[in-house]
């Protein structure tokens, strides 16, 4: 057994495994999301206590940091059952739900580079996980 093997404590299902790869990308989408809409909230004011106070107020800063709270523990879960070499390339699949999500929620364009760029990092995640050892049953 690998020391990397031996640090993991929390065994999933294999069958719960698979919904790893989503979970970290979608709670990065909805960080995103919560952050766009607490810039939006907080738009046109001057930056100082009041803007803090006012952030502090915003229940999408308070739906932010829920958030994040639920995406540290997810992330938590899924370092306890995939080496970091293993799990930091699902996170790359944030920045094309981030893109999606711009255009859909917030009417952005997406242009052909970014389309593209969001095929090289489909492209690169894959590569990645072909290069990833089979895990010991």
């Amino acid at each position: 057994m690998t020391v990397a093997a031996a640090h993991r404590s929390l065994p999933l299902p294999r069958a719960v495994r698979p919904l790893l790869w989503l979970v970290m990308p979608l709670m990065g989408a909805v960080n995103q999301y919560l952050a766009e809409r607490t810039a939006q909230a907080l738009m046109g004011r001057a930056f100082g206590l009041s803007w803090l106070a006012a952030a502090i107020r915003s229940p999408w800063v308070e739906a932010w940091i829920g958030c994040e709270i639920v995406t540290f523990s997810a992330w938590m879960i899924v370092l306890s059952n995939l080496t970091l070499s293993a799990a930091f390339p699902m996170t790359a699949l944030g920045y094309i739900l981030v893109i999606a999500l711009g255009w859909t929620a917030f009417g952005e364009p997406v242009t052909l580079a970014e389309a593209l760029g969001g095929a090289a990092i489909l492209a690169g995640v894959w590569l990645l996980g072909e290069g990833e050892p089979e895990a010991d049953a």
